[in-house]
Formats: structure tokens, sequence, C-alpha cells
């Protein structure tokens, strides 16, 4: 099969960081005057058959987010698609899958789907994820932070006013869509965004944008542009305390949002924790043990919990059996935290804890989507807070300069 394709159907998987990597890869496209058809959050197979339809025609990329439930439910197969990438393999969508097991199974299906000589993007870090290419003739690039024989590597990382700074290295010859070689070569990524697993979002990204023909010091300069994501390490300057947003919803993206947020070098952080409206028993037990384990090793910091009863949509209220579950988990494992089952209760809790040197981290999924709103209403701020960004990138920002986030954050 000749992989050469003038208008390639690229779709992005994995446990988190679908949409952010999405969002990335359109920003550099775009910028590279490049613009993709893309559809960056799934809202169903007809909204798929829509974007690949209208797109049958001219060289512009596709790019798709591919959820476990879509593969689960037979809404889209692995066999249409020219290119796959899996961001990672964690533990979350238990209630879509049954098992963990199950959940590998159906990532598996969709890259065997995949045609013959159809790239396979892995992050090499993991290694379940290079389970998924198999033996069926994939033409297979891996990325990684941490494993330096990968094709692609981000390296040499560390944190400067808020933003990641690493070397982007291509270490091989690598094959673009257009059978065009990318030679080996290194330039300074400056990314205006914290946490490693933004960086494996963005590096993803940069390897999706070799593979369409983007050069990679275009690739470094877009990315010092990127805007960032709400609710995907969203910095938010306050009066008193610093106030960091992040919609981590499984153990992988708590951790990293915890470690990008410890980076800062606070004299302290105060966690206040959205419970996992329908992500099951499981999930939120594992998000409570990460947790606990976390607050053992940063004395000093606090744990508040909320499953903020009146301010969720429906769809993402908290069942009685997950919050009795996490709270459970924090009991038996001897953890201090404080319940407040509404959100403002909360916030105004964490707020009249914080001191100057703190960090206030906003840490769960749909559950804390109004808790930025009622911050800044009860500091007595207006709704286009300022964002601080590094300088020499445009200055201080208003949160309308983000890119939306639309669905769950990934």
């Amino acid at each position: 099969m000749n992989n050469t394709f003038a208008r390639p159907l690229i779709g992005v998987t994995g446990s988190s960081g679908k949409t952010s990597t999405i969002l990335m890869l359109n920003s550099i496209l775009e910028q590279c005057g490049n613009k993709p058809a893309m559809l960056e959050s799934w809202k169903g197979p007809a909204s798929f058959t829509k974007l690949v339809k209208n797109n049958t025609t001219g060289s512009r990329p596709l790019l798709a987010e591919v959820p476990v439930e879509a593969l689960r439910q037979r809404q889209v197969k692995g066999e249409i698609f020219q290119c796959a990438a899996l961001t990672n393999l964690t533990v979350d969508h238990l209630p879509a899958c049954g098992t963990q097991e199950r959940y590998h199974e159906l990532k598996s299906e969709f890259f065997n789907q995949l045609p013959p000589s159809a790239k396979a993007v892995l992050n090499a870090d993991d290694p379940r994820s290079l389970t998924l290419a198999g033996d069926g003739g994939l033409d297979t690039i891996t990325f990684a932070l941490h494993y330096p024989n990968a094709m692609i590597v981000a390296k040499n990382i560390r944190t400067k006013n808020f933003s990641s700074v690493f070397e982007l290295s291509v270490n091989t010859d690598i094959p673009t869509f257009s059978n065009r070689v990318i030679s080996p070569q290194t330039t300074k990524v400056h990314l205006p965004m914290l946490g490693e697993q933004n960086i494996y979002n963005a590096l993803l990204a940069a390897t999706l944008a070799l593979l369409l023909d983007v050069d990679l010091e275009s690739i470094a300069r877009a990315l010092g542009r990127f805007p960032g994501i709400r609710r995907n390490m969203e910095i938010i300057s306050v009066d008193k305390a610093l106030v960091l947003d992040d919609g981590a919803r499984n153990p992988a993206a708590i951790r990293a949002a915890l470690a990008g947020a410890k980076l800062l070098g606070k004299r302290r952080t105060l966690v206040l924790h959205g419970i996992y409206g329908k992500g099951g028993q499981t999930i939120n037990r594992c998000n409570a043990r990460e947790l606990a384990h976390w607050l053992q090793q940063s004395p000093g910091s606090q744990l508040i919990v909320t499953r903020s009863m009146y301010h969720t949509k429906h769809k993402y209220q908290v069942r009685v059996s997950e919050e009795k579950t996490f709270l459970t988990e924090l009991k038996e494992s001897k953890t201090e935290a404080a319940y407040f089952p509404d959100l403002p209760d909360a916030v105004e809790s964490i707020l009249s804890h914080a001191c100057e040197e703190d960090l206030i981290l906003l840490l769960g999924g749909p559950v804390l989507d109004r808790a930025r709103e009622i911050i800044l209403q009860s500091i007595g701020e207006n709704r286009t807070s300022l964002t601080l960004v590094p300088s020499g990138l445009g200055g201080i920002r208003t949160h309308s300069n983000l890119q939306p986030l639309a669905g769950n954050p990934t």
C-alpha cells in the first residue's frame, strides 16, 4: 500500500491529553498556514462522519479524538485512518470498559485495524503502549521524555517563569506522510505551560507536525506562542495566593499536576479536589490513594474535597457510592482532609486558609468547572482575570486568549 497521503486522517487516542494534543497540533499547523479540519472532542459518530465527508478533497489534514467509548460502541474503526497516535495508557474510563484489561484490548484493536504502512505514534515511556503496534507492518514512530532511544525526545527539561523549557530532538531519519525524510536535528522549545504532561502533549503534537512536513524550527516557534488551554495547568493571578487550575481526573494526571505544581517552589500547596462524578468507584479510590500519598509527602499542605452538589451539570454529578468510596479511602489511610459537599463552601474555606506564599491547586474534572468563577467572585475580581505568562511572550494575557477545552478535560 502506498503510504503517501495528500489528506491524512490522524486519530489521537489515550487515557488523557487527547484534546490538548489536538489543540496544540492545530495551533502549530494554523501558524504555519496549514489549518486542519479537526474534531478535538468526540461529539458522536455523526460529527465524525461529517468531518470526513466534508473533507474528502483537498490537502487539509484531518485530526480527530478517538475516545475509548467510541471504540467500545464500534462508532469508529482504525481502518480509515492513516495515522493513530497514543498519548498514554493509565487507569481511567473504567465505567465504559469494566476492567483495565478490556480498556487495553479496545486500544489494541484500534491499532490492529490500521491499514498496512499506516503510521503508529507511540509513547515509549509507557511500555504497554509499545505492544499496540503489534506486527502488522505499521510504520511506528516513538516519542519520549525519559527513554533516550526513542525516535523523538524532549530532554534537558527545566521550568522557567511559568514555562517548560526543553530541547526537542529527532534522533533518527523519519519519513513523513509525503515520504520526505526528516533527518536528525535538535532545537530549543519554550512552552508557556507547566507540567510534564504538557511536555508530553507538546512532544506528540510536534511529532505529528513533523510527519505533516512542518520543519522543526517552525514547530518550536509555534509552541512558544501557544496560548494555553482552559483548566490545563491554568495559572490565575489573585491578590493573596497563586491559583493553578487543572482538570486532572485520574491518578496519573493528578500525580503529574502535583509534580508540576511543586516546580513553582511555593511554601505549601492547598489542594481543592473535586470527586470524579461518573468516574466509578475504582477510579475514585485510586484518586484518593494518590492524594493521600501526596499529602503524606507534603508536610504543611492541605486537602479540601467537594462533590459540588449544586454547581455541576447533571451528567457529571457525583454518585453517593463514589463519594463514599473516596472518603472511605482517605479515612482508612488516616489522611486528614476537609470535606464540603457544596463548591462555594469549599472555595471559601481554601481562600480563608491561603497565605501569600501558598499555591491553591484546583484539581478535578467537570465537578470543578465553576470553581475559578466562584473564586474570582469571592475575591471581588471580574471574570476576565489576568494570567501570568513568561516574559517575552506578549506580557499579560486575558483568559479570552486561552484555547477552550470542549467536553471533559483530557
